[in-house]
């Protein structure tokens, strides 16, 4: 049920860093100037969904965080943006990220995040959250930060799937953080409670490879609890198939100033299309014809957010309105 605001209710969980972002192309340099912001896949997504649709969705993320000074920018930043459930815990630290800029869209992520506040948060935190919830969105990222955030995911996911909440998830696949073998597995046991699994085509094809298409690999994921697939292909667009119907979109052709954060905001745009017409149970209810009208305007919605959002530096920061995503759907 939706909750008595008449707002979706939309719950995720997960680490949010605060990221140095290099304001220079090359590799790390020490003397090189950064802008500070904050990343995080999940917390991204919220805010995004919560720009496109701030009458619509209520946004609820969960996490701890350092009681130190990047714990304090998380969240009073964070802070009035969504709804924030993550205390700031003494004696542990808040992960960093480093970001590097190499030219054509090439970026180069290091890390200071092992054994965050973060990477201590256990399903007990989360599960209060999910009453009420209209969807429970995931990310492939916050299983590999820890066995205890292993547990938390599949712990949730499932409980979740009891509660009959569907639950997006976005592979979101980080080389640096583990192999393609590793990804594989843990992605397989997190699509068995996955309603809307999102993958790019260049993650499928590294995780679980085929030389396959993107419609192809679209529709190996659907079955089972997974009834809706979505896979991106980057500039060209993204496919969709919900177990009958295969839609596509070209995308939209922009200047590539800086791509970090485009597959967040086009999932909250794809979130948003589907949320337009109602919830995600609403959407699987329609009847075929029926969901590829939704699934035509939510890929167009997630190709465009992805597409502005990669014009400007910044995750959220450079995340467009709905009114912007329009304009640029009407121009083409």
């Amino acid at each position: 049920m939706p909750p008595a605001t008449g707002k979706r209710k939309f719950v995720t969980f997960g680490e949010t860093l605060v990221q140095h972002n290099a304001d220079y192309i090359g590799p790390y340099d020490p003397d090189g100037s950064y802008a500070r912001h904050i990343a995080g896949a999940e917390s991204n997504v919220a805010i995004d969904l919560r720009k496109l649709m701030p009458d619509e969705v209520r946004a609820v993320w969960i996490s701890r965080l350092g009681a130190d000074d990047d714990g304090d920018t998380i969240a009073a930043e964070l802070t009035g943006l969504i709804e924030v459930h993550a205390p700031q815990v003494s004696g542990e630290k808040t992960g960093i990220q480093l970001l590097n800029h190499l030219g054509g869209g090439e970026v180069i992520r290091r890390y200071r995040r092992a054994g965050s506040a973060a990477s201590r948060l256990t399903a007990e935190e989360v599960l209060p959250h999910l009453a009420g919830a209209d969807l429970l969105h995931v990310t492939g990222i916050t299983p590999v930060l820890s066995e205890d955030c292993l547990s938390t995911t599949l712990v949730v996911m499932a409980a979740a799937q009891e509660m009959d909440i569907p639950v997006s998830m976005d592979v979101n696949y980080r080389e640096a953080l583990w192999s393609p073998e590793e990804a594989r597995v843990v992605c397989d046991r997190m699509r068995e409670h996955a309603t809307l699994f999102k993958v790019g085509h260049d993650e499928a094809e590294t995780i679980w490879g085929g030389d396959m298409t993107a419609s192809e690999h679209a529709r190996r994921f659907v079955g089972g609890v997974t009834q809706l697939a979505i896979v991106t292909t980057g500039d060209s667009g993204a496919v969709a198939f919900d177990g009958e119907q295969l839609v596509a979109h070209s995308g939209f052709s922009v200047e590539v100033v800086d791509p970090v954060g485009a597959g967040d905001a086009f999932v909250a745009g794809a979130l948003a299309g589907i949320f337009q017409r109602g919830s995600m149970l609403d959407f699987l209810a329609l009847l075929p014809d029926q969901r590829t009208e939704v699934l035509r305007n939510a890929l167009a919605l997630g190709n465009a957010c992805g597409a502005l959002v990669c014009t400007r530096h910044g995750d959220t920061e450079a995340m467009p309105d709905m009114a912007q995503v329009r304009e640029l759907i009407v121009a083409g």
